[in-house]
């Protein structure tokens, strides 16, 4: 994609060159649009960046060796990472940084939390919050896992089988529960409501896409259906409201990012890519969203959709990560989307930046970290609702 800047830049090279200005222009010629009809605003986004962050002058450049203590989420929300043994939490203006804990070998891993940011998913198989840390029951090579929304006091997976859907509770692994309603379930995600599950897979009559059911797994409804045997539904991502979903769509020759309208099951293209498309992340509000491209051995690029523009634009341009490898880690707000960079791939070591939306400046937190997350508070949205005369599109 390329950046607003760079496409002005490219208009203007193409321009034939200036007259000198010891030439006068000609006094006949005409406006080709008169003054009254001049737009006085525009909808495109701006070309002047707010100044970004030294690289070298991070936030956050010394860390706590105090003792670590699981405690509440900062107002406004908070960025946690691994370095070493531990596990911090800091706001993302490098305020009130802390240890949450500590961590063995088997816990340091991928960090996840809960919608309300009271416990988190360390490494896949444990759960951590104020109680302490308790295997969840579920196996660490299990990527697959999703909070049941609004509480965080569930967990939702599908097994490796892919021939059921597990609910286990947070604050007893043993208690586990089926909440199977698909033949074949192959991703799995609760609705912000928490009133439904919302599947991909195939269905016991044998059909295939995408599938909403009530959070006990009845009631089942095609949302969306997948015809073409070559394509998969790699990726779930519900928008807070309730009323919009995204999905990555894969097959052999190209990864595409769609929007679905629950209430009138509409569905709509949000970019296509040759690359491969992941961690798809939804924000706070309608239409936030954010997608990574391009392979792990390669520098991959975060994109969102731009509501001012109604397309893709790419995170980081004409800041210091603009040719790092970008990855999203969550969105603080509506206008704020954490990202983690890096020189090369998705995996190691990053630094953790704050990209605005609105500036296109870029603010570093810190620097050489492990498995950045986000720590929000969600609120409940409304009921999943669809209208009953809607068609299941096809995908």
């Amino acid at each position: 994609m390329v950046s607003a800047v760079a496409a002005i830049a490219v208009a203007v090279a193409a321009l034939p060159a200036c007259a000198p200005r010891s030439v006068s222009p000609s006094a006949t010629l005409a406006p080709l649009v008169e003054l009254g009809d001049l737009p006085t605003t525009t909808g495109a986004t701006t070309t002047t960046l707010a100044p970004s962050s030294d690289p070298a002058r991070p936030l956050v450049s010394v860390l706590s060796d105090g003792d670590c203590v699981f405690t509440d989420v900062q107002p406004g929300g908070e960025i946690t990472f691994v370095s070493g043994d531990r596990l911090y939490g800091v706001s993302a203006d490098g305020r009130g940084l802390r240890c949450l804990t500590t961590l063995t070998a088997s816990q340091t891993g991928a960090v996840d939390w809960s919608p309300r940011g009271d416990r988190a998913l360390l490494a896949n198989s444990t759960t951590f919050d104020a109680q302490g840390k308790r295997e969840n029951g579920y196996k660490a090579n299990n990527t697959r896992i999703h909070w049941v929304f609004p509480s965080g006091d569930a967990m939702i997976a599908p097994t490796a089988s892919n021939k059921t859907l597990v609910r286990r509770a947070a604050a007893n692994p043993g208690d586990r529960t089926e909440v199977t309603f698909l033949s074949r379930t192959e991703q799995a995600v609760s609705h912000p409501s928490g009133t439904a599950l919302i599947a991909a897979g195939t269905a016991s009559d044998g059909s295939r896409g995408v599938f909403a059911a009530d959070d006990s797994g009845h009631a089942v409804q095609a949302l969306a259906t997948l015809i073409d045997e070559a394509k998969s539904v790699a990726e779930l991502a519900v928008d807070a409201n309730g009323t919009d979903m995204y999905m990555i769509i894969a097959s052999d020759t190209s990864f595409k990012v769609n929007h679905l309208n629950f209430s009138n099951l509409t569905v709509n293209e949000v970019t296509s890519e040759q690359a491969p498309i992941a961690e798809l992340t939804a924000g706070p509000v309608k239409g936030a969203v954010a997608w990574q491209v391009g392979l792990c051995n390669a520098v991959t690029v975060t994109r969102v959709l731009d509501e001012r523009v109604r397309q893709p634009v790419t995170v980081g341009m004409g800041t210091p990560i603009e040719t790092l490898s970008v990855a999203p880690v969550g969105w603080l707000d509506a206008g704020r989307l954490v990202v983690a960079a890096r020189p090369l791939g998705c995996e190691g070591p990053a630094d953790v930046w704050v990209w605005d939306v609105l500036d296109g400046s870029a603010t570093l937190v810190v620097k050489g970290v492990d498995f950045p997350a986000l720590r929000t508070v969600a609120q409940a949205s409304a009921a999943l609702v669809i209208n009953p005369s809607a068609t299941p599109p096809v995908l």
